[in-house]
């Protein structure tokens, strides 16, 4: 089964869940453990879900899981997080807010029962505080583009993170409602919420 995640290849034996940096070789390991955790959902509600559970589906040991992922959390933020490797040094594709929300946005209706799952944990490590995170650092990521190697202010460091709050939690409610409006219209909704001041700097 495809669930359109990429690899991005590193040196062999780097590991770290929070990044698209693996190698080839931990890149395979962790959509096994994904593709597991993937398939035991459509089966079952992610609460009932353990960490056994996956080990036995995927076939991969317990020390091979803890050294790609903290949890079971870990995994589905690892999924979501690589959806899509937006980066300002792709503008000429990305070249605007919402076509670099339409691809957050279409992959997350995609999988939608899979995300909305995740979505209804709201603990330590949940997929909400992903998405912030992705969020922020994209936006800030297309002001160093534009500004330099300068770190923003005050007052953009907050305005990228009162739209990467209020961004997320829109996605979340989205999901989980089941994308119940079009992605276009989710789309107009947010640019017109994004503060103007922002909005100019980057785009």
């Amino acid at each position: 089964m495809e669930h359109a995640i990429e690899s991005t290849a590193a040196p062999d034996g780097q590991r770290n869940s929070s990044t698209n940096t693996d190698s080839n070789r931990v890149i395979i390991t962790k959509r096994a453990i994904f593709d597991a955790l993937y398939s035991l959902m459509e089966e079952r509600d992610f609460s009932k879900i353990s960490v056994g559970d996956i080990l036995e589906r995927s076939g991969v040991s317990r020390t091979t899981f803890y050294r790609c992922f903290q949890d079971k959390y870990d995994v589905v933020n690892w999924s979501f997080k690589r959806f899509k490797e937006i980066n300002p040094q792709f503008k000429g594709e990305y070249h605007s807010f919402a076509t670099s929300l339409r691809v957050q946005l279409d992959y997350l209706a995609r999988h939608q029962r899979y995300f909305a799952q995740a979505l209804r944990y709201k603990g330590q490590n949940s997929l909400r505080e992903a998405m912030y995170d992705v969020n922020e650092e994209y936006l800030l990521q297309c002001w160093r583009e534009a500004m330099g190697p300068v770190d923003p202010d005050y007052p953009v460091r907050a305005a990228a993170q009162f739209t990467a709050a209020g961004m997320s939690e829109v996605l979340a409610r989205w999901v989980t409602d089941g994308c119940a409006e079009a992605p276009d219209e989710v789309i107009r909704a947010l640019c017109k919420l994004v503060p103007p001041q922002l909005m100019e700097l980057l785009y």
